[in-house]
């Protein structure tokens, strides 16, 4: 299709019921919390990873011996009552906002089980009859970003940046030039801004290394990372080259930490490299 270059007509689908082909071998009954499959198929809620709530079942279905899309079923997305879990799964006032789970297609629970358990809906109430649950797939709580936080890491700061994920969670820091020339020693020092773990360090050269080779030393304090020192070969050295280290061990740091690397090796080039680093926060 291309672009308009007059007016369409609006085709519109309010959003008060859908239907969907039904899984295979499932009876879907009324008032049932109804949730979709990877395949897209609807059947009633059960405890599974992957599945994405659409309200809830508007009549009865049998499809116990069919096979999958033989039948059809109406879903209505809303606000429902539900059961309620007990124990530690058990729902209290103290949740409303937060995301509840799937227990089966009539109760819903405070955790996700372990990981093995889909998200249902967000709490909206909770009375002496059940948990009020907001389902729909408008609440888009199953997948991506509200999956995982569902408000409840908001307090949290790491907690938020892992679920945030990609290099969320991540700290980078560029913390500037330092002498490769060897006999010089200089040092280049940063406060940490956080608390975490040192993950890397790189370098990139700012110009070719003339005679021997370099090295930049990594501590934190005045104890040396572990497996923190970059060694930037002067064979073939040329402006750009970057070199890196993995930090393996004492390499935590709590926010206002020095961190410093050290200039050293046997080049006596009067360049410099610029080093940077990554910094997983805890905090």
């Amino acid at each position: 299709m291309t672009a308009l270059s007059a007016d369409r007509a609006v085709v519109r689908r309010p959003g008060e019921t859908f239907s969907f082909p039904v899984a295979a071998s499932v009876t879907c009954y009324q008032g049932g919390l109804a949730v979709l499959d990877s395949s897209g198929d609807v059947k009633p809620a059960a405890v599974a990873t992957g599945l994405i709530p659409a309200g809830i079942f508007t009549a009865t279905v049998d499809n116990a011996s069919g096979q999958a899309g033989d039948v059809t079923a109406t879903v209505q997305p809303g606000t429902f009552r539900f059961g309620n879990s007990a124990g530690g799964d058990e729902i209290t006032k103290a949740e409303v906002g937060d995301t509840c789970y799937l227990v089966d297609d009539q109760t819903v629970a405070k955790t996700n089980g372990g990981a093995t358990r889909s998200a249902a809906g967000q709490i909206v109430d909770v009375d002496t009859s059940g948990v009020w649950v907001r389902v729909g797939m408008d609440r888009l709580i199953t997948t991506g970003l509200l999956a995982a936080n569902n408000l409840s890491d908001v307090a949290a700061a790491a907690t938020a940046r892992t679920n945030l994920g990609g290099g969320a969670n991540k700290i980078a820091l560029v913390l500037g030039d330092v002498s490769t020339k060897g006999s010089d020693a200089a040092v280049l020092r940063v406060v940490s801004p956080v608390a975490g773990t040192i993950d890397k360090v790189w370098s990139v050269l700012n110009a070719a290394l003339a005679t021997g080779d370099a090295t930049i030393t990594g501590k934190i304090g005045a104890d040396a990372i572990t497996n923190g020192v970059i060694t930037i070969t002067q064979a073939g050295s040329a402006a750009g080259d970057v070199d890196s280290a993995t930090p393996s061990a004492a390499k935590t740091v709590a926010a206002g930490d020095v961190i410093s690397f050290t200039g050293g090796g046997t080049s006596d080039a009067t360049s410099t490299a610029t080093v940077s680093l990554l910094i997983t926060p805890t905090a």
